[in-house]
């Protein structure tokens, strides 16, 4: 197991790289430079705090987004078909090779983790305001195992194309779903925007929040992991009915 992690580790360096730039690159491009040029010249942008707070949040979120759409390559270099009978006729079998892509995310999840908190750190004290978006971060790993549980084993059985399909169909579901809410839903919320501003505030530092919104967090989290979970035992059933479709 530890020589086909390191593997993977390897094989998808370049793919590594470009979200660890990525995220980089956006933290600051968006996140510090505006901020440093503002104080430049003169004005103090870091004590409009729902501002921050608002593009601190939109970062992780495209931190994330940005491994949602490099994680098919992951599962790309080892679609070939001699790849695929070699390590099933192994001591570690497909099982393992599954195994090492379902860690190897899990990894890349933490990473991005390790990155948000690091980051909040470093930007706060130039901000001039305590954002608090690891919370976000915590959360958005979750709902990234939780999308990966539906994502991977269409991968796994259709190629990364197949996988890029779901991504397409997850995307166009989200943004009807969100826009039938905008026609349709309850948006009293909106009314007053210092009071919405108060209830992300009072979230991001835990004040505040009903128990029923601890629990059905707390429920999110176990579901995530659940169906990560049940997501890699279907996967390694898939694993060779999805060689069929390999090209090579």
């Amino acid at each position: 197991m530890k020589g086909l992690l390191y593997k993977e580790l390897v094989q998808n360096k370049i793919m590594l790289v470009a979200v660890g730039l990525c995220c980089i690159f956006s933290s600051f491009f968006m996140g510090i430079l505006p901020f440093m040029a503002v104080m430049a010249e003169g004005d103090d942008l870091s004590n409009d705090a729902s501002f921050t707070v608002i593009m601190m949040i939109f970062i992780t979120v495209l931190d994330y987004f940005f491994l949602l759409c490099f994680q098919g390559n992951f599962f790309q270099t080892d679609e070939r078909k001699k790849w695929a009978y070699f390590i099933a006729s192994s001591p570690e079998t497909s099982v393992g090779q599954v195994r090492s892509k379902y860690f190897l995310v899990i990894i890349c999840d933490m990473g991005v983790l390790i990155w948000s908190y690091f980051f909040e750190n470093i930007a706060n004290p130039i901000q001039g305001t305590i954002t608090g978006t690891t919370v976000i971060s915590g959360l958005l790993f979750f709902v990234h195992l939780f999308l990966s549980a539906f994502d991977i084993p269409f991968m796994i059985r259709f190629g990364a194309k197949g996988g890029n399909m779901v991504h397409t169909v997850m995307f166009v579901l989200m943004i009807a779903v969100g826009g039938i809410y905008l026609l349709f839903g309850d948006l009293s919320f909106f009314d007053s925007i210092d009071d919405f501003y108060d209830k992300i505030l009072n979230f991001l530092h835990g004040e505040n929040i009903s128990d029923w919104l601890y629990f059905w967090l707390g429920l999110f989290i176990w579901i995530s992991m659940g169906c990560y979970w049940l997501s890699y035992r279907l996967s390694c059933k898939f694993y060779l009915k999805g060689v069929e479709h390999y090209a090579k």
